[in-house]
């Protein structure tokens, strides 16, 4: 189902969802600022033993996730708090859910019958869940109030039956509340050991941690009419035909009992007024994001100006993504932040590498968090680590060979969107900017090793599921050659013309060398070089991307023509792409779909798009990247999708990888971004330089030729873009 398919609901449909108060699409054009029902998913109807990925619902401080149930929730972290984490215990469960639903005893969530499966929409303030069981119409809407460490969900029930029901309800309640203020690495904490006490007339159960300070109150209003087992909430309810009883339950965390208790009861008492808050507070967000001077982000967008689905939905995808990556929490080490997955995983942490995947955008959007965490891994020993934790202000994790020109991309949007070059004389911890950004680009040099390549070491410091993409790396390496060039250019505009030449020399001897010895002739791919001589063929888009978008300038006519071959022939598929080829002699080593051959991860669609526009027709690019788009339709761009012959699409859009075992992905991931990236760069064909002004090729034709963009912020003035080119705004 198309976008425009989806927008038009049914009258019928629209009336129904109007009295169960949630937003509904109604028919209309292309908005410039998107509503949040315009970025809301397809309806997604799931049974209990799907494999499926669950939504998010967030905040500026945290956020909660959905399980597979019509009202529980899981996995809710304001860091440094969480509750229903996983609880130290012998045996642990794993991850705890609240608020699970038993009609009448039975446990709904588990059914095999097709019509009490439950449907799940995401929104960017709200999750709605739906089911229908024993007649009973099940609407549950999740969301998060602004700036509180709440979760607060409205329950509703209809009785769908022609006649009167009673029946029983029962909320399972649970928490391990815990507060860690150390590096958060994977998962959320939890204390398996909270004392517990019951409110009847507050109708709430509060859990307090004994070995941090943390609480949990949790209720649902009405207070229940009994407590079962000290755990589980229990109703008796009596409904006539086509009645509606409406239930909210809210969970405060905090760190003390009694704020948690006072939070509770004060939500409960303002629920109406906490929902329309949330709602108001991210169509402000929304509006924010493309308003010039806003007070929510350090930047803003351009507007998109298109009648063209498929150019709209890519945008909308970054968008999405995005949104989703923003931290302003009270108890971030470095203020507010950008975060890299939104999920339970890695709940607290800013990777280099997905963050420069979407930097340009970031740069126009809220360009301080980004120069903030480039400050902070300046800092930090990131030849040791792959991110920083915005709880502890830590670095942590192995080494990520992608680190240094991660860190220097990040640099250059910054200074070419901005033109901030001041910044480059800002000294932190003894060494100014630009000194930082000269070790960056040439720390490669202390890792050479046979054929004068830097090795990148193992599998751990590269793609983690790829056990022969290992040592000397083609995209690793040519990063390099982007990273010194670029250098290069600052050291010019400071008159050190003998640093800079040798450093463009020491670029270009590197690409020869790349080129030479890693590319695979009439192949299309490229080899990585191992520490006793021999090379691993790998079949991976990492390498094709890499090369193309650090220096594509260096291959020749020949190579970029097989290099399209191979990705058009082995990985591309009809509705996203695949990381490694089938083909590839590792490609059942690991089935982690970000980088196997069962999918790939959010950025390496618009990623390669950007590289076939340096060495393909867009007439041929365009085709794909409308199927491509579609993946948005479950909301925002997953942390990985499956191609569609491993997973059928959902709705006509790639499957959104599940975070269950083996795949382990996450719900969204900052470097989703990179679909704005590449509509900007690739399809406007906007060239934002450091110093001789923003230019502009635009390829429209296959998309829509009468597309602009509008607003387009470029070192302090505005721009807007069109087919015949670039003009500054008046």
């Amino acid at each position: 189902m198309n976008r425009r398919t989806f927008l038009k609901i049914s009258g019928c449909t629209a009336a129904a969802a109007a009295q169960q108060n949630i937003l509904v699409a109604a028919p209309r054009t292309l908005p410039a600022i998107p509503s949040l029902t315009d970025l809301a998913s397809v309806r997604m109807q799931h049974s209990y033993m799907d494999l499926f990925n669950l939504p998010i619902s967030m905040n500026d401080w945290g956020y909660a996730q959905t399980v597979k149930s019509v009202s529980a929730v899981s996995a809710i972290a304001f860091p440094p708090y969480a509750c229903c984490g996983m609880p130290d215990i012998p045996w642990s469960p794993g991850f705890l859910t609240t608020c699970e639903l038993f009609v009448n005893d039975r446990f709904v969530a588990i059914s095999d019958d097709p019509t009490e499966a439950v449907t799940y929409q995401w929104f960017p303030h709200c999750v709605v869940r739906e089911q229908i069981v024993e007649e009973l119409h099940l609407r549950t809407t999740l969301f998060l109030p602004p700036r509180q460490r709440a979760v607060m969900q409205r329950i509703e029930i209809r009785n769908l039956s022609a006649h009167s029901r009673t029946f029983t309800l029962r909320f399972d309640m649970r928490a391990a509340a815990a507060c860690k203020t150390t590096a958060w690495f994977t998962n959320l904490p939890g204390e398996g050991d909270n004392l517990i006490s019951w409110n009847a007339a507050h109708g709430r159960i509060t859990w307090s941690a004994q070995h941090s300070p943390a609480a949990a109150a949790q209720g649902i209003h009405p207070p229940a009419d009994a407590l079962i087992a000290g755990k589980m909430l229990q109703y008796h309810l009596s409904l006539a035909p086509g009645a509606v009883r409406e239930l909210h339950f809210v969970c405060a965390v905090a760190s003390t009992a009694t704020e948690a208790e006072a939070m509770h009861d004060r939500l409960q008492t303002n629920f109406a007024a906490a929902q329309q808050q949330n709602q108001q507070r991210f169509e402000q967000l929304l509006q924010a994001a493309y308003t010039p001077g806003n007070s929510e982000f350090s930047g803003y967008l351009p507007r998109l100006q298109t009648d063209s689905e498929a150019l709209w939905n890519l945008w909308q995808n970054g968008l999405r993504n995005l949104l989703s990556a923003r931290r302003n929490s009270p108890d971030s080490a470095y203020g507010p932040t950008l975060l890299t997955l939104s999920g339970h995983v890695l709940p607290t942490l800013s990777f280099p590498w997905d963050t420069s995947l979407t930097s340009l955008s970031l740069a126009l959007l809220d360009p301080e968090p980004l120069r903030n965490l480039v400050e902070v891994w300046f800092q930090r020993d990131m030849h040791r680590h792959l991110a920083t934790d915005y709880i502890s202000g830590e670095a942590i994790g192995p080494w990520y060979a992608v680190n240094d020109m991660a860190i220097v991309r990040c640099s250059r949007d910054y200074l070419r969107i901005t033109g901030d070059f001041a910044w480059l004389d800002k000294t932190i911890a003894g060494k100014t900017v630009l000194d930082y950004l000269i070790d960056h680009a040439t720390y490669w040099k202390q890792l050479v090793g046979r054929n004068g390549l830097a090795d990148y070491g193992g599998i751990s410091n590269l793609l983690e599921v790829v056990s022969t993409y290992v040592h000397q790396v083609a995209g690793m390496n040519a990063g390099n050659v982007s990273s010194m060039r670029f250098v290069a250019a600052l050291l010019d505009r400071r008159g050190r013309n003998s640093e800079a030449a040798q450093l463009r020399a020491q670029a270009t001897d590197l690409a020869a060398r790349i080129n030479r010895i890693l590319y695979v002739k009439g192949a299309g791919w490229w080899r990585a070089g191992q520490p006793d001589g021999s090379f691993n063929e790998v079949r991976h888009c990492y390498d094709f991307l890499a090369v193309l978008d650090n220096m594509s300038q260096d291959l020749s006519a020949i190579q970029k023509q097989e290099m399209a071959h191979f990705f058009w022939s082995q990985l591309a598929s009809k509705k996203w792409m695949r990381a490694l080829a089938t083909s590839d002699p590792d490609a059942t080593w690991n089935v982690r779909p970000d980088h196997s051959c069962l999918g790939a991860y959010a950025a390496w669609p618009p990623e390669c798009a950007k590289g076939l526009f340096k060495v393909d027709d867009p007439a041929r690019i365009a085709p794909w990247l409308a199927e491509v788009a579609r993946a948005g339709n479950q909301g925002p761009i997953g942390q990985a999708h499956f191609v569609e012959d491993v997973m059928p699409p959902l709705k006509g859009g790639a499957y959104k990888s599940s975070n269950d075992a083996p795949y382990i992905e996450d719900w969204c991931a900052i470097a989703g971004g990179a679909f704005i990236d590449m509509t900007i760069e690739s399809i406007f064909g906007v060239e934002p330089t450091l110093y001789n002004g923003v230019h502009a090729a635009p390829r429209l034709a296959a998309f829509d030729p009468n597309a602009r963009l509008v607003g387009l912020r470029y070192q302090g003035n505005s721009y807007t873009l069109a087919q015949s080119g670039i003009k500054q705004s008046s």
